[in-house]
């Protein structure tokens, strides 16, 4: 290896070991963008210091015990000196040979000025640090240590490395070992508790359970016949899903609400209960759904206790309220985890909050909070009293919800390259994912406001458009506009699955769990699909490539916490709540 400096620090260039070895022993140049002329063969007394000052050095050469000199650890090291010592040699000690360099030209290893021994084909990063040594020894003022170095392993300085180099790289590594944040690319295991703890009988996504259990895995799965993404239409005929022993899932449109004024439905959220569900539209207004009305709807339309005829009245029970007080499209909705207050994010750059208490009539919001740039999502801390935002800026707003002040972090490299896209917080309030338009995710200390760790490519350098916690906080699902949706471990931070089909390139896409996390369901903008896709969350593999329910692209798409349902966002002016049901052997 050899060392090349520039303005940003250390830049260092491979160089064989062959390579180096030649540089020690011959002289012979590197490469030519990093070659540096060396010294031949000094005499053996030009690197012996003298024992006392320069007038008598050369009265006591023979009468005092010489000073020794060694190299350990890449340190030069001097004994018997009183300091300028070092740099004081006698005219006849550097014309007299001595044994052991001329030894050293016929073994392997050369005998220092101790006794000690130094190797003739040092690593190839060991030259390197030599390098750096000498040239800090020369910036500090030790210019006669420094070319006692240099002679001893042959090297010459020749000013391709900056001043202060080694110290600079030295300080770097000390403050990595003490600062609060690692060093890029290091990751740190995350371990959080899900909150409420997962139940005995709950199914969640636990991929180390499945290995243990010998299941088949993704690359098994693969290497036998693969499930062909079938259409809905072809429901009945498709098979059992491979290595896992079950059928695919049965999929039933329980309810289709249509917005009056056609509006396309750009965004949607559940109420941590399940019970209720909310899609906003692009024309500011906000639907308030029931989810037991919309499943009685299913029941009295379908099966064999179904009417033939069902008044509109009855179609339209469902919408319990209607909001109206964004004056643009609504770009994302939240619930708050235990009072009955809804949160969204518009196009005209501000939060508004709506008590759903207040009797139908009120669609004004009772607070509002407003920035300057397109507010593009939320996500409410557990506890309920802070709000995080994301916006067309790099960094995330933290809102404390009693006092309506704004927080972020101090600290600058902290911040996104690009808009924040989708942040999510885990259910314990310890942390919160956010994914960017530059193409990262990062994971926060959620009461620090310090990265914890960042994936700075999650998505092959596209933007990251959606995040999602699974239930066990074990895993990160994201999207991005790659068109692609990816499963990772946090406690590893390693890629598990890859999901996805069609182009490599959209404007954005999403994913989320459902039916207990068994599926993952995705959407993009990709108008060859316009529709919902499914997913096997334990393998990855495709289980259906269309659901058949919409014809042009998804924007909106969300599970229940509680049940196997979802609710989508089309820009057929339609939100659509459906279900996902096993049809057995599951």
């Amino acid at each position: 290896w050899c060392g090349l400096h520039g303005k940003g620090g250390i830049m260092v260039t491979p160089l064989s070991d062959e390579a180096a070895t030649k540089r020690l022993r011959t002289g012979g140049e590197g490469p030519p963008e990093v070659a540096a002329p060396l010294l031949a063969a000094a005499p053996a007394g030009a690197v012996a210091p003298a024992a006392a000052a320069p007038s008598a050095a050369s009265a006591t050469a023979e009468s005092s015990p010489t000073p020794t000199s060694s190299i350990a650890g890449g340190v030069s090291t001097t004994a018997g000196s009183p300091g300028a010592g070092v740099s004081s040699v006698s005219q006849q000690q550097q014309q007299q040979p001595s044994p052991a360099l001329e030894s050293r030209n016929n073994s392997t290893v050369g005998v220092g000025l101790e006794g000690g021994t130094i190797p003739q084909e040092l690593p190839a990063l060991k030259v390197t640090f030599y390098e750096l040594l000498i040239r800090q020894l020369r910036d500090d003022g030790f210019a006669a240590e420094a070319q006692s170095v240099a002679q001893q392993l042959h090297l010459q300085h020749t000013g391709h490395i900056e001043k202060d180099a080694l110290f600079g790289t030295y300080s770097k590594s000390m403050k990595w070992a003490f600062a609060e944040k690692p060093p890029p690319g290091e990751w740190i295991p995350l371990e959080c508790s899900p909150v409420p703890p997962l139940g005995p009988q709950e199914k969640v996504l636990d991929l180390d359970s499945l290995a243990a259990s010998g299941a088949v895995t993704k690359g098994a799965v693969a290497a036998a016949s693969p499930i062909t993404p079938l259409p809905i239409s072809t429901l009945d005929q498709q098979p059992a899903v491979q290595g896992l022993g079950r059928r695919a899932p049965e999929i039933r449109l329980l309810y289709t609400s249509q917005h009056q004024q056609s509006c396309p439905c750009r965004a949607a959220a559940f109420s941590s209960d399940g019970r209720s569900c909310a899609a906003g539209f692009l024309d500011g207004s906000i639907k308030i759904l029931d989810c037991a009305r919309m499943r009685a709807c299913a029941v009295s339309t379908e099966g064999p206790l179904a009417r033939m005829r069902v008044t509109e009245e009855e179609l339209t029970k469902p919408v319990t309220r209607v909001l109206h007080d964004h004056v643009l499209g609504i770009t994302c909705l939240a619930f708050h985890p235990t009072n009955p207050t809804l949160f969204s994010g518009s196009l005209d750059k501000a939060v508004k909050i709506f008590d759903l208490t207040r009797p139908p009539g009120h669609k004004r919001a009772f607070s509002v909070l407003q920035d300057v740039h397109t507010v593009r999502c939320i996500s409410i801390h557990p506890c309920g009293d802070f709000l995080l935002v994301g916006t067309a800026h790099q960094a995330v707003r933290y809102y404390d919800l009693q006092t309506l002040n704004c927080f972020t972090t101090f600290n600058q490299s902290d911040h996104h390259g690009g808009g924040v896209n989708d942040v999510r917080c885990t259910s314990d309030g310890r942390l919160f994912a956010s994914g960017s338009s530059d193409g990262a995710i990062h994971i926060w200390d959620a009461v620090s406001h310090r990265i914890v760790n960042r994936l700075p490519k999650a998505h092959s350098a596209s933007a990251v458009t959606s995040v999602r916690w699974s239930r066990n906080l074990r895993y990160l699902l994201s999207s991005g506009a790659d068109g692609r949706h990816r499963l990772w471990d946090v406690r590893q931070g390693r890629e598990i699955h890859c999901m996805g089909f069609g182009t490599r390139a959209c404007d954005w896409s999403r994913a989320v769990f459902c039916a207990g996390e068994r599926y993952v369901a995705s959407s993009t903008s990709n108008t060859r699909l316009s529709d919902v896709s499914l997913f096997d969350a334990q393998t990855g593999s495709p289980v259906f490539m269309k659901l058949g329910m919409h014809t042009l692209p998804v924007h909106a798409l969300e599970a229940s916490p509680i049940d196997r349902t979802l609710i989508t966002g089309c820009d057929d002016h339609k939100a659509r709540y459906f279900s996902v049901e096993d049809r057995g052997g599951g």
